[in-house]
């Protein structure tokens, strides 16, 4: 099955660029064919953003499954002194999360990788905004990988709908997490808290 969380560099290309809000900032995306939330920001990404954008985010933050970046790139706005890295299996989408970087004039690393626990260090936070279409099997392994590359007393955010396996995800984490909290509800959508 082909859908946004694969490697889509052999689609057509259909660059479009809009203009995100969020606080007093100013954001412009550029976003492309064969990526996730192509024509603005989805309701769920900025739920998740708004509920964690004044928490104490560490040092290190990785946004899991990053697509063309809004996500690390408004929280790394919000929080300059954080080192802010993304990680994407979608090539197209890392292109777009580091020219999104450039032009946003954010400084972050995105990686294009399909499992994390490759990378060289562990993080304070990671933020997903997992890829429902790609399978519970798929998301359930990013919850694992992401409990296995967190720093002690790390968080893991989530923001999932509660139509699209809420509860079934909160039972998962449940059985990684001492602690799993549901910190924002809106519009069906739960933002997940889950910490040791």
């Amino acid at each position: 099955m082909n859908h946004y969380y694969t490697d889509n560099s052999g689609l057509d290309s259909d660059r479009k660029e809009f203009t995100y809000y969020f606080g007093n900032e100013v954001f412009r995306f550029t976003t492309d064919i064969g990526v996730f939330s192509k024509n603005n920001v989805d309701y769920g990404s900025y739920i998740l953003i708004r509920s964690i954008v004044d928490k104490d985010l560490g040092q290190t933050l990785l946004d899991l499954g990053s697509g063309y970046g809004p996500i690390g790139i408004i929280l790394k706005r919000f929080h300059p002194q954080t080192e802010v890295e993304m990680a994407e299996v979608n090539s197209r989408a890392v292109e777009l999360s580091v020219l999104n970087g450039v032009n946003n004039k954010t400084d972050i690393k995105v990686h294009l990788c399909d499992d994390i626990t490759a990378l060289s260090h562990k993080f304070d936070t990671i933020t997903l905004n997992p890829p429902i279409r790609a399978g519970k099997a798929v998301i359930y392994g990013l919850y694992e990988k992401s409990k296995a590359m967190l720093n002690d007393r790390g968080h893991l955010y989530i923001v999932i709908r509660k139509a699209q396996g809420a509860k079934s995800s909160m039972a998962k984490l449940e059985t990684l997490f001492a602690n799993v909290s549901i910190i924002e509800r809106d519009s069906g959508y739960f933002v997940l808290d889950c910490f040791d």
